[in-house]
């Protein structure tokens, strides 16, 4: 039996193509400027990029340069097309390449495994692996995200029950993603390039990144631990820390009155440093409905 399966029962389907489909997701965002500076942040976001990318290496037979550049099969040196273009980066300027997406699957549909590194001045990475083999270790899967995050200056991050569908953004098909956040709460269905511009913490998840300078703005580290309570835990990072909400990740299932009240908790303590700029999609409506569901977890649960 498929556990998941009333989830990816929304995987969406469009000529043919499977445009978006369940997985469990690490993203994390960051500021180039912030990672340049003498040349010592690129190494860390190159072995968070590496960090990622073996994990699922031996699976990948597909990459792309761009959302917009038609896949390719896998090669030898493909692999070094981001790090090549990461050594190039000086300041703002990049090294050519600006995105690499590397994927199990076939030339047209949305994979659950994956890893994306974005390079701009607003920077992403991502990796996605099935939630089956998540949910089979989910600490090592925590451990993981750890280690892929190492000593990079990051901005923020989640990680949890995801989608993947970069396409449906570049097909105006948004709104296909309104019935999943009407019924899964705990599923989180924006693109990391959509926090872009974002001040503070935006979001909430089973994993959240919470950086050394919003940290400070709560107090600190030692403030932060005495108001912790089991089953979230706190996880210290070179730059920040990563906050658990339990020991799994939860679908958040609404028909199931699946509660979420560990995410909550963390929404609690990371409320005062939420984000309070509109985020740039419309998933669950408008910007502003979009802005309130990202929110949602900083708000008291509801019965």
């Amino acid at each position: 039996m498929d556990e998941y399966k009333k989830l990816r029962d929304f995987n969406e389907i469009w000529d043919g193509r499977r445009l978006f489909t369940a997985c469990a997701e690490f993203m994390f965002w960051y500021e180039l400027a912030e990672n340049v500076e003498s040349g010592q942040g690129l190494p860390e976001v190159e072995k968070s990029y590496w960090v990622m990318t073996k994990t699922i290496q031996p699976r990948i037979n597909y990459f792309s340069k761009s959302e917009s550049t038609k896949r390719s099969k896998i090669k030898r040196d493909s692999f070094e097309l981001f790090p090549h273009a990461l050594r190039l980066t000086k300041a703002n300027e990049l090294g050519g390449i600006n995105q690499v997406t590397f994927l199990q699957g076939n030339p047209d549909d949305k994979s659950d495994v994956f890893v994306d590194a974005h390079l701009t001045e607003f920077c992403y990475q991502r990796m996605g692996l099935t939630i089956e083999e998540v949910m089979a270790s989910p600490q090592a899967f925590v451990d993981l995200c750890i280690r892929a995050i190492g000593a990079v200056k990051f901005k923020s991050g989640i990680a949890g029950i995801s989608m993947n569908y970069e396409d449906v953004y570049i097909n105006g098909s948004e709104h296909l993603t309104k019935p999943i956040v009407g019924r899964f709460k705990g599923v989180n269905v924006i693109n990391p390039w959509r926090y872009r511009d974002l001040d503070g913490v935006p979001t909430v998840n089973w994993l959240t990144l919470v950086s050394s300078v919003d940290l400070q703005r709560l107090g600190g580290w030692d403030s932060i631990e005495s108001r912790i309570k089991p089953p979230v835990t706190m996880h210290s990072l070179p730059h920040g820390a990563l906050f658990q909400a339990g020991p799994a990740p939860l679908l958040g299932d609404v028909n199931a009155q699946e509660k979420l009240d560990a995410y909550y908790a963390v929404g609690a303590l990371l409320a005062p440093v939420k984000s309070n700029t509109e985020v740039q999609s419309r998933v669950a409506g408008d910007r502003a409905d979009t802005t309130v569901w990202m929110h949602r977890f900083f708000l008291p649960q509801s019965d």
